[in-house]
């Protein structure tokens, strides 16, 4: 499935539609250059769970975010996977927290079947296309 957004605005409602097409989904993967609307993506998602988005910024230097239901995760800046970072998003995994992570590239585990996957690309000067790919037991 792909969608198209014309502005954050919209990128943040789609973030919406999806946590309710695929509510048991606990890892979402979203790949995309920088600027591709990914961390807006995750404010939409937060957001659509009753946590402020204003909270939710891109942990580009802390790399990882807890806002309660969700932790955000920015591996950005890791060129190489980075054992003690997979041990503690292991660790807020296995509190069954949802799981959205920027660049997940830099991971050496592969995820779940329960894992959402989002390829985003600019489209234009706000246009961003949003490629979805469901999670296996979604299928």
């Amino acid at each position: 499935m792909k969608k198209t957004t014309k502005n954050a605005k919209e990128t943040e409602a789609f973030a919406a539609e999806l946590l309710k097409k695929y509510p048991k989904a606990k890892w979402w993967l979203l790949y995309g250059d920088l600027g591709a609307g990914k961390t807006t993506f995750v404010k939409g998602f937060a957001k659509a769970l009753g946590i402020e988005k204003m909270k939710v910024k891109s942990p580009t230097f802390t790399l990882i975010e807890d806002h309660g239901d969700i932790v955000h995760v920015d591996l950005y800046r890791l060129s190489a996977p980075d054992p003690s970072v997979e041990e503690q998003l292991e660790e807020h995994a296995a509190q069954k927290k949802i799981m959205l992570v920027e660049w997940p590239e830099r991971m050496s585990k592969k995820p779940p079947k329960d894992t959402v996957v989002l390829h985003f690309t600019h489209h234009g000067k706000d246009e961003r296309i949003i490629e979805v790919i469901p999670p296996e037991s979604a299928s």
